[in-house]
């Protein structure tokens, strides 16, 4: 005889089952749970909605809690999750079997952005409290995603340029064939059909040549008016630059932003300030890519007492050449420079500010037309020349600075602390392109992303170091909306009440 089992639909119950039965006291929705239990959701700018009539609405702690448990399980849609509320059962038990519909969980995020990205910053605070952001390294790096619109919809003023000229050539054309037509036979009272249609591809072209000045802008996506062709994987695409700073101790993201500068330059000074505005403060040392590196924002760091360690470009590093711009002598007190083969460069002419770029005096050397190692120093028909602004100094102490063994172990660990973040959003949870329109959203979208990372580091720590019977020690920041002494992440487990000790 077969012992086999199989489900039985009628089996009665004696008792009724209880909500708590459905998940294991150490699943991660538990964890969830209490997590938004401790935000003071008023505080974080989540907006209370007091009605007296009608249904009741659903509560910013239980759509909260849905969203940030859909990120965590890569359900990041909000007709999926309106499905898995409904199949999914944590969710069916974290939502007490309330089943809130997409409308209602995007309007719940389409109105709460900033106050999304404020609960990120508590998910660093609590870190920091349980000892999982170390303060010492952080690594600063970006990565570009695409948007979600097709390259095919995108506005380009060369082509739209030369589709206008060819146009109205078409159009010129036709319209003297329709008069010649005309002079010979009785005239119509309507354009025949080809020039109607040239006539209205002549006003879409116009269309968007008018939205491209509108914007100020050569290349432009329609209904993605912040996206800007990036370089992303060896090909151009339509993007957003999204920006992380990883701690080095357990991989916490202790800052996150999006920008539509294609260039990472210049983004340094804003991402520490993010970091200070999440974290509380910077690391004792901020590391970059090369592609990060500013003279300008590394003295403004320096002098506020951040420390960041930037690489050199591989075109101003010293790789042992005989000519390199370190080898040549600068005299301060006749202002010239001695090249190694003993020419003098002397001054010429000051070259005013641009930009991020300060005013900056300009060397030249009169003897390289006859040098006999010219070929190796330069290939500029005018000579050899230097410039030299007021940031000299400062990036003669960060060179010093970067030969030390520690800065280079540093800067090898740079990539092994934060690009894994990268790897794992994209791989791991899936996400390759932007669900969201427009640049305030995917900041959002961003943000929750980090948001979930941080969530699984924080309760696999919790699993790992405290079992599922010992809950997460409180944390003064969170525990604001409590007036009672148990902090929400301080009661006993379902197993604990069932079986105390």
């Amino acid at each position: 005889m077969s012992h086999e089992m199989r489900a039985d639909h009628s089996q009665p119950f004696l008792l009724p089952p209880s909500m708590e039965d459905w998940v294991p006291p150490d699943h991660p929705v538990r964890f969830i749970r209490d997590f938004v239990a401790a935000l003071d959701l008023k505080a974080l700018g989540f907006r209370e909605r007091p009605s007296e009539v009608g249904r009741p609405h659903y509560a910013n702690d239980l759509l909260l809690s849905v969203w940030l448990y859909g990120y965590m399980e890569r359900i990041r849609s909000a007709r999926k999750l309106e499905h898995a509320c409904r199949t999914h059962m944590p969710l069916i038990w974290l939502t007490g079997m309330h089943y809130p519909d997409h409308n209602t969980l995007w309007r719940f995020w389409s109105a709460h952005g900033k106050a999304l990205r404020g609960v990120l910053r508590q998910s660093v605070l609590l870190a920091r409290q349980l000892g999982l952001v170390g303060m010492v390294v952080h690594a600063l790096d970006g990565t570009k995603i695409a948007v979600q619109s097709s390259p095919r919809s995108a506005l380009h003023r060369s082509d739209l340029e030369k589709l206008h000229a060819a146009i109205e050539e078409s159009i010129a054309a036709m319209e003297a064939a329709v008069e010649a037509e005309g002079a010979c036979e009785e005239p119509s009272s309507t354009l025949p059909d080809a020039l109607q249609e040239a006539h209205a591809r002549r006003a879409a072209i116009a269309e968007g040549l008018a939205q491209l000045d509108a914007h100020g802008q050569k290349h432009l996506m329609p209904g993605e008016t912040d996206a800007r062709m990036m370089q992303q994987a060896n090909r151009t695409a339509w993007a957003l630059n999204a920006q992380a700073v990883v701690d080095d101790a357990h991989g916490i993201v202790v800052g996150a932003d999006v920008t539509n500068e294609a260039a990472d330059f210049g983004q340094l000074g804003p991402m520490l300030d993010v970091v200070e505005e999440m974290a509380g403060a910077t690391a004792h040392t901020t590391v970059a890519d090369a592609v990060y590196r500013s003279a300008h924002q590394e003295i403004q760091a320096h002098e506020q007492g951040r420390g960041v360690l930037v690489p050199e470009h591989g075109r101003d590093k010293d790789n042992g050449t005989p000519y390199h711009r370190s080898q040549f002598e600068y005299d301060a007190e006749q202002d010239r420079y001695t090249c190694p083969e003993g020419q003098v460069l002397e001054y010429t002419h000051t070259k005013p500010a641009s930009g991020n770029k300060p005013e900056a005096r300009i060397y030249r050397c009169r003897a390289c037309k006859h040098c006999p190692v010219r070929s190796h120093c330069t290939t500029n028909k005018t000579g050899r020349t230097l410039r030299r602004d007021a940031y000299e100094e400062f990036r003669a102490q960060q060179r010093a600075h970067r030969e030390t063994p520690e800065a280079k172990a540093l800067m090898r660990r740079r990539k092994a602390i934060v690009e894994p973040l990268f790897g794992h959003i994209k791989e791991n949870m899936g996400f390759r392109r932007w669900s969201a329109r427009g640049l305030a959203n995917a900041t959002v979208q961003w943000s929750m992303l980090c948001l979930a990372v941080n969530l699984k580091k924080i309760y696999a720590r919790w699993k790992e170091q405290n079992g599922p019977n010992r809950p997460l020690p409180p944390s003064p920041r969170l525990a604001q909306r409590r007036s009672h002494a148990m902090h929400p992440l301080m009661r006993p487990t379902f197993r604990q009440r069932a079986h105390p000790a």
